[in-house]
């Protein structure tokens, strides 16, 4: 009794185990709210599983499947359940990034429901066509002319061999260029590195660059208003000796004249003033002489206070020692 009640409990465990993974796997596989469609590509253009489905760029399910299906591939696809495409729905594969990711593009159009849920060859396109390359080229290369294809290849290899020592010493050139450049890369690291740590500190001190600029266009703006104020007052300048210029021309008649008179009045009184200047000097002279000879008398400073002292000449001559 016990080795048939071991073996009922070790095949309901392994029953029990084969249902759940039964379960996982269907819960896996279904996609619940979402509905299921068919694509027919004439290549998969790098499309993959997992990628990407949009409908005005808005990501609205993912492919679930590609297989060769004859001379096209089937490409199978879900959408959410409320996305409803109509009979003249079109699909396009389109590249994402520029590393190389797809998305598939479908635009609902159309009345009435998917035939078949599947989007026929003729309503889908892709991003390139290997076959339409090979067809577009063959006409441009049937017009291409043999003779002088083959003329032109001949003159390239005869100058090359002409020029056999320049194109050697360039390419020579070329590696030693190379060869330095990696002899270096220690001295090329290093001026990497200072120049991200000089960029790095034009970050940090933005804010200080941004104020030194502004505070730089604040002096542009004075250095401006004073450079227009020079340039006016220049300006006037320049009209008032124009002006000045032509009341000269003007009353240069009547100027003349009275220049020379003026000269003339001046050398008069420049005379006048040396006659004056050794009057004085001679009364002076005749004063230290009286001065001398009156001594301390009583009768001339009694008689006559108000004689002519013996320093006439200092009062003639400021500055003088009395």
């Amino acid at each position: 009794m016990k080795v048939v009640t071991n073996r009922r409990a070790g095949l309901l465990g392994l029953v029990g185990l084969l249902a759940l993974g039964l379960v996982v796997l269907v819960l896996s596989v279904a996609s619940f709210g979402k509905s299921t469609y068919t694509a027919q590509l004439e290549h998969t253009a790098g499309l993959r599983v997992g990628e990407e489905v949009q409908i005005a760029g808005v990501g609205v399910g993912e492919v679930t499947g590609v297989r060769l299906a004859g001379r096209h591939v089937d490409v199978r696809f879900t959408l959410d359940s409320d996305v409803r495409l109509g009979r003249s729905t079109t699909v396009a594969v389109k590249v994402a990034t520029l590393l190389g990711t797809h998305f598939l593009d479908v635009a609902p159009k159309g009345v009435g429901e998917l035939p078949d849920a599947t989007v026929v060859l003729s309503r889908t396109s892709v991003p390139y066509n290997l076959q339409d390359v090979i067809d577009g080229t063959s006409g441009a290369l049937d017009e291409l002319d043999e003779k002088k294809l083959a003329s032109s290849m001949d003159v390239v290899a005869d100058v090359l061999g002409q020029s056999s020592d320049e194109t050697r010493a360039a390419v020579k050139g070329v590696a030693q260029l190379s060869r330095v450049a990696a002899q270096r890369s220690d001295q090329l690291a290093a001026l990497l590195r200072a120049t991200h740590d000089v960029t790095g500190g034009l970050v940090k001190n933005r804010d200080r660059i941004i104020d030194l600029l502004g505070s730089s266009t604040l002096v542009l703006a004075e250095l401006t208003q004073r450079r227009d104020a020079i340039e006016a007052m220049l300006t006037d300048s320049r009209r008032l000796a124009v002006q000045v210029s032509g009341i000269l021309r003007d009353t240069a008649t009547d100027i003349d004249p009275l220049m020379k008179n003026l000269t003339t009045a001046l050398d008069s009184l420049e005379k006048s003033k040396t006659d004056v200047t050794s009057a004085l000097d001679g009364l002076s002279t005749m004063s230290r002489y009286v001065a001398n000879a009156s001594g301390n008398g009583p009768w001339l400073d009694l008689f006559v206070p108000v004689a002519i002292n013996d320093n006439v000449t200092c009062t003639v001559k400021p500055g003088c020692a009395r």
